[in-house]
């Protein structure tokens, strides 16, 4: 009798196994088609080249990876230097104190009495940006606001996003 036992039990193990390798696969199969997506048509299937020969030409290949040029829109945290320094409406008496200054820092925008913090900024281009700060206002409450600007005149000038919107000139060092 106990022959028999331990053959049963060995028929039992070698069946398990044999169900656990057939699960696995089925499960590898099934993963694998749903990673690649449904079953294509046989004619749309793209020609599949030998292993050897793949790898071949993808050796043989000399060109230098490029970065390229960035993509928009993107986030950074500070302000992209071409937009910094003092801006006002009015250069010519070399920007003295007035409402319509203001003042764009690496993380700062500073404007009259207000310096706004950023919290980050939306880059649309060189050029264009959205810049997200937050201050707090006279009770202590949070204030979170958006403003957008586009450089003009070769970064000299800079004004909303929006057409029609006031033009502001970089005001001159010192």
């Amino acid at each position: 009798m106990a022959l028999k036992g331990d053959l049963q039990s060995k028929t039992v193990w070698v069946l398990f196994t044999w169900a656990l390798i057939a699960t696995v696969g089925f499960g590898w199969v099934l993963g694998k088609r749903s990673i690649s997506g449904p079953p294509r048509p046989a004619e749309s299937r793209p020609a599949t080249k030998p292993i050897a020969a793949a790898t071949a030409s993808a050796l043989s290949t000399t060109a230098p990876v490029s970065r390229g040029a960035p993509t928009y829109p993107q986030f950074v945290s500070s302000i992209p230097k071409p937009f910094r320094g003092r801006w006002d409406e009015l250069v010519s008496d070399k920007c003295k104190d007035r409402e319509a200054r203001f003042t764009l820092g690496g993380r700062t925008l500073e404007n009259f009495e207000v310096r706004w913090d950023v919290t980050k900024v939306k880059l649309y281009s060189p050029t264009e940006m959205d810049l997200f700060v937050t201050t707090k206002d006279d009770n202590a409450s949070q204030v979170d606001d958006v403003f957008q600007f586009k450089l003009a005149d070769g970064g000299q000038s800079l004004t909303g996003r929006k057409p029609g919107t006031d033009f502001f000139q970089r005001c001159p060092k010192g």
